[in-house]
């Protein structure tokens, strides 16, 4: 008896809010090639469209620190939620204002909270991943309501000098990088969270990095760039994720039918469809942002959930998958019943 009222008991952690916040300065394509001097010569125009078919993203001026797209996103949350004591916030994100210390100490003063902070780093999945630590969190009794915030400017991490092909072929994925910031409120009472499950494949933590700033390449100028081999995490994430997400519904107790919106990570417009097409989900349920907003690394997710919201593509009793595809390489499934 004692278990079953523990159970009947426990907390289920939910989805209270969702920002996003874009930098105003948009870039097209053309402005991106115009950029790129490969053997000392230029690149064709609408290559990036071809290959990525993006064609604009959104990109922060020079002085504009990754903590202050964070903490713009953070500041709706909050306003929005005038009533609610944050008791912890959360920074999730691929970059950072600095290697010491968090990077969630700097937006905790930028917004004037006084709760605990802490960073979680998990290349594109660090968003998706402090929504499972939150929920943890939450379903435990620690903590009541937790702020994730997350802000990615990502061009200091792009060479636009390859110099050679096979260079170039490393860095392209980096042309289709863009800024935004994201924050999500997670407590109880919002969405109910339903299922969470992630899963890694560290053998291939090789085909997509940013060496410099860590132990391996300190000081080397020439490994603070984003590379990556797309066509091999491609095959990755085509070959793991029907079996994965099938193993997540089956779980669940979910079937295919009954999901009404997909909101994926993005490396490229054609991304949803790919997804779709191996997991057997119609591509009309997915939310597809890259056209507009490129890849921005860990707020792609809160990105697209919050357009969805916006564009009442979700509503309310809505099932959603949100589906994480991350550089190391990982997936992650969460199921939420909106």
């Amino acid at each position: 008896m004692d278990l079953a009222f523990k159970c009947e008991a426990m907390k289920t952690a939910s989805i209270k809010y969702v920002s996003a916040y874009l930098p105003e300065n948009v870039v097209f394509n053309q402005q991106i090639e115009d950029k790129i001097s490969l053997n000392g010569k230029g690149i064709n125009h609408g290559l990036l469209e071809k290959l990525f078919g993006s064609y604009t993203r959104r990109v922060a001026s020079d002085g504009t620190q990754v903590s202050d797209l964070a903490s713009e996103a953070g500041r709706v949350v909050i306003s929005a939620n005038k009533d609610v004591v944050i008791d912890l916030l959360i920074f999730a994100a691929a970059s950072s204002d600095l290697i010491e210390p968090a990077t969630a100490n700097i937006v905790q003063a930028k917004l004037g909270l006084t709760c605990p902070v802490m960073d979680i780093k998990n290349a594109c999945n660090s968003f998706v991943s402090a929504i499972q630590v939150s929920s943890a969190f939450i379903e435990s009794g620690m903590y009541e309501n937790i702020l994730i915030v997350c802000g990615e400017k990502l061009g200091e991490v792009i060479n636009y000098s390859p110099l050679n092909n096979e260079d170039f072929k490393r860095y392209i994925s980096g042309y289709s990088l863009g800024d935004a910031g994201a924050a999500m409120l997670v407590g109880t009472g919002g969405s109910d969270i339903i299922y969470q499950k992630f899963r890694t494949w560290g053998e291939h933590w090789r085909l997509c990095t940013v060496e410099g700033g860590g132990s391996m390449a300190y000081r080397d100028d020439s490994k603070y760039y984003f590379q990556s081999d797309s066509g091999r995490l491609k095959t990755i994430f085509r070959d793991q994720a029907p079996e994965f997400l099938n193993e997540c519904l089956n779980e669940a107790g979910w079937k295919r039918g009954d999901i009404d919106c997909v909101v994926s990570h993005q490396i490229s417009s054609t991304t949803t469809d790919q997804i779709a097409g191996c997991i057997g989900i119609p591509a009309s349920k997915f939310v597809n942002t890259f056209a507009k907003y490129g890849n921005t690394a860990a707020a792609t997710i809160p990105l697209a959930l919050n357009e969805a919201i916006e564009i009442g593509k979700l509503k309310k009793g809505d099932r959603l998958v949100l589906l994480g595809l991350g550089a190391g390489v990982s997936l992650s499934v969460q199921l939420v019943e909106w």
